[in-house]
């Protein structure tokens, strides 16, 4: 029976610890730990992630040996308060500047190479009024400009990216000559630009919404010149926004085509995956809670939380997991019911709960009283699941990988932890 599994390895604890009625106290109490109960996982990914007025841009690609290859492309629309250049200024060059967040994920060290693309079509946001990481334009297959270069996102605060003179002549003469003097009749005309990272790239870089196009310029009869006279088109941050996709050919992901498909850990080296800005997810599944029901004597759930550990083996400076994650009630076809909360009305977040290097261990707790809880009680319950997620999925492509409850190391295994109080037990 369901109570067996349930009490198995269980034991009884202080009772004076925990704040319950007095009712409760005066009667014939057991408080049982239940750290058996069993739970399975396995990673979904997530069709599409809104990704519109994010406060990072993405930028970059590289290739993992679990997660495949990712690559993040820059959608961006330009905009200026102002379209007037004197009649005498003189056209010096053309520049992407982009300006860095400080993020970065994998190698720096390597040169990286972007090409730049006019869009060719108006960027806009989908009927229900967002980008998300799939949206895309198309756009013009010669590029505007074809850069090199080996990022400082630690040491500088900005990438200075020059295009092709003949598009920066261009643009100065089309404001010069007044056939641009708004925004509309820029877009017109300039619909916008991909930056779209090379094939071989070694890293994903954050940029800030912030970022400009630049033309330079100088002015014949200005006395002494110090440095150029320049032009600004800032990126529209309303109209801006990245495409992270991933090539998951060759990995445990490859056969993900649609949401409701699952990879058990079974299958994938006995763990679950998390990868942020693609979409991969971690999902848990409690298929026994109803045990608790069979359990001898009237009882009440006191706490409960989700215990899962990173292969920190897959872990490095140069891919860090992060200190938290993100949780979410998904329905049997893996779509987001809702943020997961606790007794409190906060957002429930797993957190670490134990950690150290010497015996590589780094394990997160989540909170799940309030779920469990509820889906007991909800008519639907039975069709709930817990869905990990990276806390900047739309911005990041942090990735972890979970062992699930088969682990070798006890301290390492996925497993929910319960404080369970019986008492009336006549």
């Amino acid at each position: 029976m369901g109570i067996l599994l349930l009490l198995l390895n269980s034991c009884a604890q202080d009772d004076s610890s925990f704040p319950v009625g007095e009712d409760w106290v005066a009667s014939d109490t057991r408080v049982l730990y239940i750290d058996t109960m069993t739970v399975n996982s396995s990673t979904f990914k997530f069709d599409s992630i809104q990704v519109s007025n994010t406060d990072r841009l993405s930028l970059g690609a590289y290739t993992d040996p679990i997660f495949g290859k990712t690559t993040s492309k820059i959608f961006t629309q330009l905009s200026n308060s102002t379209y007037t250049l004197d009649r005498d200024a003189v056209f010096d060059s053309i520049a992407l500047i982009l300006n860095y967040d400080d993020y970065f994920y994998n190698d720096t060290t390597q040169i990286q190479s972007l090409k730049i693309h006019e869009v060719l079509q108006d960027i806009k946001t989908t009927d229900d009024g967002y980008f998300y990481n799939t949206t895309s334009f198309e756009y013009d297959e010669n590029a505007i400009g074809e850069v090199q270069f080996v990022p400082r996102p630690i040491r500088e605060d900005s990438l200075h990216l020059r295009l092709d003179d003949d598009y920066g002549k261009l643009l100065f003469a089309e404001i010069q000559e007044n056939e641009i003097n708004n925004t509309d009749e820029f877009l017109r005309y300039h619909r916008g630009l991909l930056l779209n990272p090379g094939s071989d790239n070694t890293t994903i870089l954050g940029f800030l919404p912030t970022s400009t196009l630049r033309i330079y310029y100088s002015l014949p009869d200005e006395v002494e010149v110090d440095e150029s006279e320049s032009f600004d088109m800032t990126f529209n941050s309303s109209y801006t926004y990245h495409n992270i996709s991933s090539d998951r050919n060759g990995t445990y992901f490859e056969n993900l085509a649609e949401q409701e498909d699952e990879v058990s850990s079974n299958t994938a080296n006995a763990m679950s995956y998390v990868q942020g800005g693609v979409g991969l997810a971690t999902r848990i599944d409690i298929p026994n809670l109803a045990g608790l029901d069979y359990i001898e004597g009237k009882g009440t759930l006191l706490s409960a939380n989700l215990m899962i550990s990173l292969n920190t083996a897959t872990e490095s400076t140069a891919l860090p997991a992060q200190e938290s994650l993100a949780a979410y009630i998904i329905d049997q076809k893996n779509v987001a019911l809702g943020t997961l909360y606790d007794y409190s009305g906060s957002e429930a977040s797993a957190t670490i709960a134990a950690e150290s290097d010497e015996f590589a261990q780094r394990t997160y707790s989540l909170p799940i009283h309030y779920f469990l809880d509820e889906k007991r009680t909800d008519s639907n319950g039975e069709n709930w699941y817990v869905a990990l997620i990276d806390p900047e999925n739309t911005q990041a492509v942090n990735r972890y990988s979970f062992y699930d409850s088969q682990a070798a190391d006890d301290d390492l295994k996925l497993q929910i932890i319960l404080i369970y109080a019986v008492y009336n037990n006549e």
